[in-house]
């Protein structure tokens, strides 16, 4: 595999993921606007302003990973899913028990499980980023990074159920 392809599969599941969180928060957006004041103590005339932030920050990286500005996207998404997977990790160890709502859901709380993942995303990112930027990757190896990437952001965004069940197995 060469680290073209690598870095496109990277761009594809990052992007998906940006993509899946914003589209997530939006299916459920006042939960996920009274999520902010409840879970993480943000006033609600504050997180009236910062759920939609987010969203369209989301949204805006998105595009950008997609689009032909991945590497500024990328290093723009690094210190996001950083500053997110902190605060979570502090919340949780401050409060326990925490939901977020990441991807939409809400009905259970976090785990490690999430760290991992958001670590795991942070790794692909700086991943992406120690790549050579590449020249471009011919369109059908770029489907298949798009579909290999779809995969793993389906992976992550899943992954509390699927450690889940890889442990109970």
């Amino acid at each position: 595999m060469s680290a073209a392809f690598g870095a496109d599969i990277l761009r594809w599941f990052i992007g998906f993921v940006l993509l899946a969180a914003c589209i997530g928060k939006l299916r459920t957006f006042t939960r996920f606007r009274d999520n902010l004041a409840t879970s993480f103590g943000v006033a609600p005339r504050q997180g009236a302003l910062l759920a939609p932030a987010i969203v369209g920050i989301e949204l805006l990286l998105a595009a950008l990973v997609l689009g032909p500005f991945a590497r500024f996207g990328m290093a723009a998404a690094l210190p996001l899913f950083a500053a997110f997977t902190i605060l979570l990790a502090w919340r949780m160890k401050r409060d326990g028990a925490l939901r977020c709502g990441c991807f939409g859901e809400a009905e259970r709380n976090l785990s490690g499980y999430d760290l991992v993942r958001n670590l795991l995303i942070v790794t692909a990112i700086a991943l992406f980023l120690t790549l050579p930027a590449g020249a471009g990757v011919p369109p059908a190896s770029s489907a298949l990074a798009a579909g290999l990437g779809a995969i793993l952001a389906v992976l992550a965004i899943d992954f509390h159920d699927v450690a889940h069940l890889l442990v109970e197995h």
